[in-house]
């Protein structure tokens, strides 16, 4: 796939046009305190480590009981506005100083709780962090930020070449003017103005890859945004990885099931989960990346991304050129059969993984798929659910079954969510030959008229209140839809279309950004009926933010209505920029974002260390989102609110990832000169294949991708070239002497994710 994979690119990127990590911090002129001049009452280590960048160096005074400071002299005079302690231990209150005047001015006093310490503007060169009758103190990194009369949010990392790419100035005037300027060569390239305090330059569509910035003239001030590159799916090139990095990291055991032992009461899975920490039975592992192999297979090649990940004690070893997201696949299955999984969901996902095995059976042994068949056709209809129950609400658990309730803010049920499985199920019964398949549809058909005359989108419980589980509703309407396009239920397009005006009429905001309701922007409550249910600031709710673009672009890929598809196919742009920076914090969702996603410029906050999952050494963990207090824009809130990270959240991510790619994947058949798209040719006649998809992992050379072609029994996977070296386009001519079926299909994709093109042979 071009002889260059995608790790040894984003070192390349990151060298040409993105920088190193310190680099990235360097160059945040907002973070002051970035290697300034500091010193401390006592220094047990030194106090520079609390400066430096690195979160997991730290200043520690002496052992003391008793008051400590540390003291950063910033240059030069500044008008700051916030500190962030990204860290620490041993304060209990502190005090936060400035100089002025000659003397040490008090800005804010309080507990040493959130990380986020905001105070009316000030300007000093230097600043005290004092703890007050604590014990010996530790403190891991400190960060200071300039004040921005009139800030600029963009996505961090960049936007996608031929993608809405939109930015939000919270300050700015309607009609005052903005620049995309390049970042070396200081060229004007795009000139707008701003409108409800956002710019837009989607019309900006350049053919190559650099670094800019957004300038923006507002009366007598200017500011500037940090800078970001466009290229061509310049997201998926950063978040592919990342998302396969963190699916590796935060398996049960590390990776090592030798010991794995499962009883009745425990999955053995010391940290909440069965195959994963802290994934709960609600996280959808295998559906996620069954979407993500599915909608993109080349990308998840081992030539792209090698293995890396350890899987002892499975039962079966798989070949050397199984992808590794199959080997994550084979994982969660191998574990939840020997674990015997009998909750709803879990059996659910067995589900999926039986209906898509013959597209996984190069990699996978067939006795896995038969004792996985047998296994859940067997317990389908089972209500009994007597472990895996974390977080959950009152079922049954028999998969024959209409639900007529669905879960709570933690995202337990989600609507519709046994759709997909009874389907899958139909379709493995008709495979087998079985006489029970009409069963199986039956249920999925009642299941969605059941949504399509019961469930009302206005009530925020169905939509965002799933939180991270809203994605399932919206993907199981469509498949229903797109799959079965002739014996769906009645008025399912228009319940799917009806989700997207809902979502849209909550949008017209500066961020384009869904909110949970007219009133409130984040979700209030996750508990069930009778507990303490809503807290005033809202809850951490990345993986519905990082996972919205799935629904949007599900219901984007079959509404008819234009204006309804192209604000579905904004919104599930801006949500990305929302977790990447575009959002009321300017800040990434992961904590250690300069790490894990290269070109980010400030991660979140902070992030959650032990807890269920240990996930404070996993890589591309989605750590926080910004709270009720920050919206519209508010940077004094000061509280950031509860951050953690979850394994819920990153497989809806997962699943946006793969819809994106799905969306944004075409298959075209034309002459052999590409000059007319073409439907039919005469037997012998040459015909050129085009696929548009995101694969362009390496924007210097020129890549390869493949398609498949189907002809009567016979099956030739066609080799195709990148038509430019940063471009989305792969090309390939294909004879047609000695084919001899009357048609031929042209595909990209597996399953409900296939894309083709039928071509009829005269």
């Amino acid at each position: 796939m071009g002889g260059l994979h995608v790790k040894y690119f984003f070192w390349l990127l990151m060298c040409l046009i993105i920088a190193t990590s310190a680099e990235a911090s360097e160059r945040l002129a907002r973070n002051l305190a970035f290697h300034a001049k500091v010193s401390a009452s006592s220094e047990e280590t030194r106090a520079i480590a609390a400066i430096d960048g690195d979160h997991n160096s730290f200043w520690q005074s002496a052992g003391s009981v008793g008051d400590h400071w540390i003291s950063i002299d910033l240059g030069k005079e500044y008008t700051i506005d916030q500190v962030v302690i990204t860290r620490s231990g041993g304060i209990q209150n502190l005090d936060i100083s400035v100089w002025k005047n000659g003397n040490w001015q008090k800005v804010f006093s309080g507990d040493a709780k959130n990380p986020l310490l905001a105070f009316a503007p000030v300007s000093t060169q230097k600043v005290k962090i004092s703890s007050l009758n604590g014990k010996q103190v530790q403190i891991y990194e400190i960060q200071i930020f300039e004040h921005e009369p009139m800030p600029v949010f963009v996505n961090q990392v960049g936007y996608d070449s031929y993608k809405h790419k939109g930015f939000t100035a919270p300050r700015a005037s309607d009609g005052s003017t903005f620049t995309l300027v390049g970042k070396e060569d200081e060229k004007v390239y795009f000139t707008g103005t701003i409108t409800s305090n956002k710019g837009d330059f989607s019309a900006f569509r350049p053919t190559d890859v650099r670094e800019y910035v957004i300038q923006v003239q507002d009366g007598g001030f200017k500011s500037q945004s940090v800078p970001f590159t466009i290229a061509p799916n310049i997201m998926a090139l950063v978040s592919y990885p990342a998302a396969m990095d963190f699916m590796v990291d935060v398996r049960c055991w590390f990776g090592d099931a030798r010991n794995y032992n499962p009883t009745d009461q425990s999955a053995d899975c010391p940290h909440l989960g069965v195959a994963w920490r802290d994934s709960h039975q609600f996280s959808f592992e295998i559906p996620s990346l069954l979407n993500m192999y599915f909608a993109n297979p080349a990308a998840f090649s081992v030539d792209r991304m090698p293995p890396q990940g350890s899987y002892l004690g499975l039962r079966h070893e798989l070949p050397p050129n199984t992808p590794e997201i199959v080997r994550l696949i084979y994982w969660a299955v191998d574990i939840y059969l020997r674990g015997e999984v009998n909750h709803t969901l879990l059996k659910q996902q067995l589900a999926w993984f039986v209906y898509a095995y013959p597209w996984l059976e190069e990699y996978i042994p067939r006795s896995v798929y038969e004792e996985a068949r047998d296994y859940v056709f067997g317990i389908w209809g089972n209500d009994q659910i007597n472990r895996w129950q974390w977080h959950d609400i009152d079922h049954h658990g028999n998969l024959f079954e209409i639900y007529t309730h669905y879960g709570t803010g933690k995202g337990q049920l989600p609507p519709g969510h046994n759709i997909i499985p009874n389907l899958m199920m139909y379709e493995v019964a008709k495979r087998e030959g079985r006489n029970d398949a009409e069963r199986y549809f039956k249920v999925a058909f009642d299941q969605t008229k059941w949504i399509i005359d019961q469930i009302d989108w206005n009530d925020p419980a169905t939509t965002k209140g799933q939180r991270q589980g809203e994605h399932v509703t919206l993907t199981s309407l469509v498949y229903f839809l797109s799959q079965y396009p002739k014996s769906h239920p009645k008025g399912l397009m228009e319940k799917i279309e009806s989700w997207a005006r809902v979502a849209l009429s909550r949008s017209d905001n500066m961020w384009d950004y869904r909110k949970y309701s007219d009133e409130k922007w984040v979700i209030p409550g996750i508990f069930t009926e009778g507990q303490f249910s809503n807290v005033p600031t809202g809850f951490n709710e990345p993986g519905n933010i990082a996972g919205f673009p799935a629904p949007a672009l599900a219901a984007a890929s079959v509404i008819n209505n234009e204006m309804l598809k192209n604000r579905m196919e904004v919104l599930a742009v801006s949500h990305i920029d929302h977790v990447f920076g575009r959002n009321p914090t300017g800040r990434h969702f992961c904590f250690d974002a300069l790490i894990d996603f290269p070109g980010a410029d400030l991660g979140w906050f902070q992030e959650y260390l032990g807890g269920a999952g240990l996930l404070q050494q996993a890589r591309g963990v989605l750590d926080g989102s910004p709270k009720e207090t920050t919206y519209p824009y508010n940077p004094q809130a000061g509280d950031p609110g509860h951050t953690e990270g979850w394994v819920t959240f990153n497989t809806a991510w997962n699943t946006a990832l793969a819809y994106a790619a799905s969306y944004d994947t075409k298959i075209q058949v034309f002459d052999a000169q590409f000059g007319k798209e073409i439907r039919s040719i005469r037997k012998g006649q040459p015909i050129g294949i085009q696929l548009t998809a995101p694969l362009d992992f390496d924007v210097n050379m020129d890549e390869n991708a493949y398609i498949y072609v189907y002809s009567g029994r016979e099956v030739l996977k066609i080799e195709l070239q990148e038509t430019n070296a940063s471009g989305t386009v792969f090309r390939g001519i294909l004879s047609t002497e000695n084919l001899n079926a009357k048609s031929i299909k042209c595909s990209y994709g597996m399953a409900w994710h296939e894309k083709f093109k039928i071509i009829q042979i005269r």
